[in-house]
């Protein structure tokens, strides 16, 4: 009898780990959604001057039979593709962005749309594909950030890992990419590396309470209550009636006058 509570008592213990799993990749999930949206307009504005500039040899403006030749038909095709791409009309765009690198194998921008569009129908792998192609082409943050996304996504945590490294390498002032790479840490188990990136993404996003709440529940587990306390009070300047956090603080000053 005793055995089978012990059994009962672990198996429900694995279960608030996993949920509490759970809760984290939900919100982080939704983060990346936004993290993938963000891109896009990014590289929207970046877009077709830098593409000309690139594969051309040509100085936007510059007006030229050459360039003319070069970039007319890519150039209505592509744009026809991402007026589709607008409207959601996926299915639509799909064969124009094709197209496009089938006589541009180099078009950045048209691999680009084609791996945030599969990020955003789920087709993750695909996602991978234009991504990893975007990465070999150009060492940009961005394309190896959205390359981390969909790595993770398919739960492929080391080479997600990876890719995020690169594009900190590349970029270390975007606060998401770094709790990206924390996140990612975290369902690895190595919670060092965790706390050290969910520590600089704080820095980046200093009003970002979810974010101080993960820092909150690994300073209280590796018993720095002093640093977990002081992130709580931070907490409370932000947002003065949050009733739970109050609670938390008046529990945890207790545990650290216990403790002394």
């Amino acid at each position: 009898m005793f055995a089978w509570i012990l059994l009962i008592a672990s198996a429900l213990g694995l279960l608030m780990v996993f949920v509490r799993r759970l809760k984290m990749t939900r919100k982080d999930l939704m983060f990346q959604e936004t993290l993938v949206e963000e891109m896009a307009e990014e590289a929207m504005e970046e877009g077709l001057a830098e593409l000309e500039q690139e594969q051309t040899g040509l100085r936007p403006g510059e007006d030229s039979e050459a360039k003319a030749e070069l970039l007319g038909t890519v150039r209505k095709t592509f744009l026809k593709a991402d007026t589709h791409l607008s409207r959601n009309e996926f299915e639509e765009a799909l064969p124009l962005l094709l197209a496009v690198i089938e006589a541009e194998p180099d078009h950045l921008e048209a691999h680009h749309k084609l791996g945030l569009s599969f990020m955003k129908r789920g087709d993750f792998p695909q996602a991978e594909l234009y991504f990893s192609k975007l990465v070999n082409l150009k060492q940009d943050p961005v394309f190896f950030s959205n390359l981390g996304a969909a790595l993770y996504q398919q739960q492929r945590l080391v080479e997600a890992a990876e890719a995020y490294e690169n594009a900190i390498a590349l970029d270390d002032k975007r606060g998401e990419r770094l709790q990206s790479l924390g996140q990612v840490y975290y369902e690895l188990g190595e919670d060092d590396k965790a706390l050290h990136y969910f520590e600089r993404a704080a820095r980046r996003k200093p009003k970002d309470i979810d974010l101080k709440l993960i820092l909150v529940d690994y300073y209280e587990r590796l018993v720095r209550l002093d640093e977990a306390i002081e992130t709580l009070e931070g907490i409370l300047e932000l947002d003065p009636y949050n009733d739970e956090v109050k609670k938390r603080l008046r529990l945890l000053k207790k545990k650290a006058g216990e403790n002394v």
